[in-house]
């Protein structure tokens, strides 16, 4: 009997900007999302802030060591807090506009020139909270207070990822890049790997069973690299210390882990790369690449990282162009929908994830 073939999202999906408005509120604002890395918040004051959206969140570490997330909203005038991007809060959150100040715990702590003190009750005029939620080193954020908790939405991660020591890593390098695609196409083609054969050479020369093209989506072990590779690098070599946790395995194995809407988590016998996704446009995804090592592979000024960076910057490159010229074709008239094979079994069960929040009330 011929296996039925499944239809893939009709094409308006991926270019229609009443959809990713739609997405934003049923999806995004209502998942937890990676926002950075706890070590971008090393002292009381430091922050940073991110973009979804019109929506602009704060993050910061308070007085007392607690990371809060809240809108980047003053309550005054509504004017944004800050700019996008990351420093220090001097001793308060000063609203550039009328100099209203916070404190790092998001209670209203002054406001200037104030006739009747009686007249604003400070207490009812904190920043709005955004939840946070901390997972072994990862910071991750969420606008919906009724939402599942951070563990649910991870799922079986937490027990997959356990031998590797994602705590204690620390951001070797950081990218950020631009692709000219919808970000559901970049999920689609993490999920797959019927298209490496073709489009990664290096890949499925670490990885033999990629060059069929054909992953059984039930294993639970992650495939294993040929004899002879070790990690995901150019060569299959590195030069860094295996991580204490993996030694003892007869054979590595590439290791990629997906946390919907955004994350895209690899972790490697040596290193680990986080890829975060951003919508911009409904045509336009910002991805924000962070490598991580062992503090001890980062000490000194020659810290031997250049051939991790370098292979996902090739494997990322390379899936990139190919997502491109999807989102390329499907803006033909000619294109309703497209279809998915059985080894693609995993993108249509991102597409039932998708479809069930995406029409959800």
């Amino acid at each position: 009997m011929q296996t039925q073939l499944i239809p893939t999202l009709t094409g308006n999906y991926y270019r229609d900007p009443e959809i990713l408005e739609r997405e934003l509120e049923r999806i995004f604002f209502r998942s937890w999302l990676l926002a950075g890395r706890e070590e971008q918040l090393a002292e009381p004051g430091d922050y940073f802030s991110f973009e979804l959206g019109a929506e602009s969140v704060l993050v910061v570490r308070g007085r007392d060591a607690v990371v809060r997330a809240f809108y980047n909203v003053c309550r005054h005038r509504g004017a944004r807090l800050c700019a996008t991007g990351a420093g220090r809060f001097e001793g308060a959150i000063r609203c550039r506009y009328h100099a209203w100040s916070y404190s790092l715990d998001g209670t209203l702590r002054a406001v200037p020139h104030l006739a009747d003190p009686e007249q604003l009750p400070k207490r009812d005029f904190a920043l709005y909270p955004v939840g946070v939620e901390l997972w072994q080193g990862f910071v991750f954020v969420c606008l919906d207070p009724n939402g599942e908790t951070l563990l649910a939405q991870l799922a079986a991660l937490p027990e997959r990822a356990r031998p590797f020591p994602l705590a204690s890593l620390r951001v070797g390098a950081r990218a950020e890049r631009s692709v000219e695609a919808n970000w559901k196409i970049l999920v689609e083609n993490f999920m797959e790997c019927y298209h490496c054969p073709g489009v990664h050479p290096e890949l499925v020369d670490l990885v033999p069973l990629y060059r069929t093209g054909d992953v059984d989506a039930s294993d639970t072990e992650p495939p294993e690299y040929r004899e002879g590779v070790v990690t995901s690098t150019l060569t299959g070599t590195t030069p860094r210390p295996l991580f204490a946790g993996l030694r003892d395995r007869p054979r590595q194995r590439y290791h990629a882990e997906l946390v919907l809407p955004n994350l895209l988590l690899y972790l490697f016998p040596d290193y680990v790369c986080a890829r975060s996704l951003w919508p911009e446009t409904p045509t336009r995804t910002r991805i924000v690449s962070e490598w991580l090592f062992e503090r001890s592979v980062l000490e000194g000024p020659d810290a031997e990282i250049g051939d991790a960076v370098e292979f996902m910057n090739r494997l990322g490159e390379q899936d990139w162009q190919v997502c491109e010229a999807v989102q390329e074709g499907i803006v033909s008239r000619a294109h309703r929908h497209g279809v998915l094979l059985a080894q693609e079994s995993q993108v249509a069960d991102v597409t039932r994830w998708y479809r069930e929040r995406f029409e959800a009330r």
